[in-house]
C-alpha cells in the first residue's frame, strides 16, 4: 500500500468516526437516551475489534479489512476477532484468499444491490486459524457460486439464494 493509499484510508476512517460522533451528538441533543447508549456501545465494540485487528501482528490483511468498505462499494463488512490472535504468519494467504473470495462473489451479485457481511476470525482446534464469513444479499446462480467457492478451497453453504456462509481454515 502506497502513502497516498494510507492517507485515503485514514481520511475514510476519520469520516466514519465523525459520522458516529454526529450520531451520538444528535441522539444526545434529542434526549434519546436508549439510542445514545446503544450508539456509544457500538462505537466501543468497533474500536475494540479494530484494536484486536491492529494488534494481530499482520500488516496486509488488517489494511485490506480496514479499507474493505471503501474499496468494495457493493459490500459492507463488519469483523469480529475472538480473543487475541496472531495473524502474521498467514498474512499474505489471508489477504489472497479474501481477495479471491470477493472476485468470485463479484461474478454473482447484482449491480445495484448491497451485500452485508460479518467476518469472524478465531483460533480453532490444533492452533488452526478459522474464518467464518456470513453474507446477506441476493446471489445470482447460487449453485454455481457455491461450486466455484468450494473448488477454490472454501466451504460454502447457501440458503434461499440470499444467505451465504463461507468457512475457511488455515493451518
Amino acid at each position: 500500500m502506497e502513502e497516498k493509499d494510507i492517507i485515503a484510508l485514514l481520511r475514510h476512517k476519520r469520516h466514519d468516526w465523525m459520522n458516529q460522533i454526529q450520531l451520538i451528538q444528535g441522539y444526545a441533543s434529542l434526549g434519546k437516551q436508549d439510542r445514545l447508549l446503544s450508539q456509544i456501545e457500538e462505537v466501543k465494540e468497533e474500536a475494540e475489534e479494530e484494536r484486536k485487528l491492529l494488534n494481530s501482528d499482520a500488516l496486509l490483511f488488517p489494511l485490506w479489512l480496514l479499507a474493505f468498505n471503501w474499496v468494495h462499494k457493493a459490500y459492507r463488512l463488519r469483523y469480529f476477532i475472538r480473543n487475541e490472535v496472531d495473524l502474521s504468519r498467514h498474512d499474505q494467504k489471508l489477504t489472497a484468499y479474501g481477495k479471491r473470495m470477493i472476485e468470485i462473489l463479484d461474478e454473482h451479485i447484482g449491480n445495484e444491490d448491497l451485500y452485508e457481511g460479518i467476518l469472524t476470525i478465531y483460533v480453532g482446534g490444533q492452533d488452526t486459524l478459522g474464518l467464518s464469513w456470513e453474507w446477506e444479499g441476493l446471489f445470482h446462480d447460487p449453485g454455481l457460486l457455491k461450486e466455484k467457492l468450494n473448488e477454490e478451497g472454501f466451504i460454502a453453504t447457501i440458503f434461499e439464494s440470499k444467505e451465504l456462509s463461507i468457512e475457511m481454515t488455515i493451518e
